[in-house]
């Protein structure tokens, strides 16, 4: 069994090169205005603040702050829907396709020397190996919601 000083370390040492930021900078469907404009490219239409929300996963709420600094940034334009007043439609602007092209210049060059710096196969392990421990922290969260509520309390209390 590995101890809890070795987890510890383990996790200290992953957590110092800052994973979450390090894929934000090559994920193009991150959460944010990337991935509204991504959304908007692939569309090719205007499109609800709904169904943007949908597509993120997102309260509505979050979406229009997004919307609001985007418009403000000009990489969109909103309008009301003709055909109902209260929906609110989005487009892409020349700007935002800009931007969002950009924005994927960026990830495929830093993606690019990644692959080159390592090889497919390396990357292909590394991407399988992420693929195991998300499959063991949802087993793990799956059994923790199935267990009694006793059981997951601080036995300290």
């Amino acid at each position: 069994m590995v101890s809890e000083q070795d987890i510890c370390r383990l996790l200290n040492e992953f957590n110092s090169i800052s994973p979450l930021a390090f894929v934000q900078r090559i994920d193009i469907s991150s959460m944010g205005i990337g991935s509204v404009l991504g959304y908007l490219c692939e569309s090719g239409r205007a499109v609800s603040a709904g169904e943007i929300s949908e597509y993120m996963g997102v309260s509505t709420a979050r979406v229009a702050v997004l919307l609001k600094k985007m418009s403000e940034k000009e990489l969109i334009t909103k309008t009301s829907d003709p055909n109902d007043k209260r929906r609110v439609m989005v487009s892409i602007t020349s700007k935002g396709i800009e931007a969002f092209k950009e924005k994927k210049r960026e990830i495929l060059l830093y993606s690019g020397a990644i692959v080159e710096h390592f090889g497919v196969k390396r990357v292909e392990d590394f991407i399988e190996s992420c693929r195991e421990i998300k499959a063991v922290v949802d087993k793990v969260e799956k059994e923790q919601a199935s267990a009694p509520s006793w059981a997951n309390e601080d036995i300290e209390k």
